[in-house]
């Protein structure tokens, strides 16, 4: 089920388990009359649910297992009401228990504004399906709508490498790529062929190295990097940048932005600086030559950019003056920057 982006959000308060107006709201109302359908699911039924039920292995760091780096509540005000755009949470009911499988975050965000219900689609696990199998193809399926990022090809390696351990588990070897294609599109997503066949590769791949171990998500990494300090990890802590900085080391792009979070870290405390502790750990690679070539490479990657800083510092001290203009945007705008009669002009 997608629904429909909009810029304009509308707020309906619900302090103190008052979800009356927000169920009764229009378009809240269209969208929790049609739940999802999930493989190995019953049909879900919409309900105020009561989410202290549910069982958690960790209440504190408890998410969504099917995203590479964990979710992110991307609006912040839900102390303001509820979005009513925004889809119910979903909860699982399995052997006499309950589970959260989709809205962690809000969840999170509800519990320190005091509240103990929300709105959920509540499912049955249906008997002869396996809890983990189904667990993954609803909240990588979940994430298939207008208002999330969408399981991104990542998310479904790390879950498919995971998969096909489990299966290997039960003596069900995938060594072939068309059982994990039939995988991946068990559940929602917006990949077209060649995509799938890039996941189901690189998963075939990454399965099958067997002497190097596979860290699932950035978060998965954090939490380690975290316990390898002797630090406490703590979740939702302001904006400020604190030690260490957790990279992962497979594309340059994610060095970069990890050089930027130093570059803001090491300066957001004025005179009282502190150097930057990285911690960083390999993706994708297949024999311990390419594990040794990718840490190598984040450490050179890491020391050109702290080089370029000094240099470009240096530079524009030397010329005490603006270094950078603006000169415009290509033109883009049909009818207003470029086409029939239009002057191409930057804009």
């Amino acid at each position: 089920m997608t629904i429909a982006a909009s810029s304009v959000r509308t707020l309906i308060p619900f302090t103190g388990g008052n979800w009356k107006p927000v169920v009764e709201n229009e378009v809240f109302a269209a969208i929790i009359k049609k739940p999802p359908s999930f493989w190995g699911l019953k049909a879900g039924q919409f309900e105020i649910f009561d989410i202290t039920k549910c069982t958690f292995k960790n209440p504190e760091s408890e998410d969504n297992t099917g995203r590479a780096g964990g979710t992110k509540l991307k609006k912040k005000d839900l102390q303001n009401g509820w979005d009513v755009t925004q889809r119910p949470l979903i909860v699982v009911f399995h052997r006499g228990n309950y589970y959260l499988w989709d809205g962690f975050n809000r969840w999170i965000r509800l519990q320190e504004l005091g509240e103990t219900t929300a709105p959920v689609w509540l499912y049955h696990l249906m008997e002869g399906f396996d809890f983990q199998d189904v667990k993954d193809h609803v909240q990588l399926s979940a994430n298939d709508h207008a208002q999330s990022d969408g399981a991104s090809r990542q998310d479904f390696i790390n879950t498919g490498v995971n998969w096909t351990k489990r299966e290997g588990k039960k003596g069900n070897v995938i060594d072939t790529i068309e059982p994990i294609r039939e995988w991946v599109n068990r559940s929602d997503h917006q990949f077209k062929d060649k995509d799938i066949d890039r996941i189901a590769a690189a998963i075939l791949v990454e399965s099958e190295v067997t002497n190097i171990r596979h860290i699932p998500t950035g978060s998965a990494a954090k939490s380690e990097a975290y316990k390898f300090l002797d630090l406490e990890l703590e979740y939702g802590v302001g904006d400020e940048l604190t030690n260490p900085i957790v990279l992962c080391t497979k594309e340059d792009d994610y060095i970069t932005d990890a050089f930027m979070q130093h570059m803001k870290k090491f300066t957001q405390k004025g005179n009282d600086l502190e150097i930057t502790q990285l911690i960083g750990y390999t993706k994708g690679c297949e024999t311990e030559e390419d594990v040794i070539r990718q840490r190598q490479n984040a450490k050179d990657r890491f020391d050109k950019l702290d080089e370029l800083v000094w240099n470009y510092c240096h530079a524009k001290m030397m010329k005490r003056g603006d270094t950078y203009k603006w000169e415009g945007f290509l033109p883009q705008l049909f009818g207003k920057e470029c086409g029939e009669g239009v002057p191409r002009n930057l804009a």
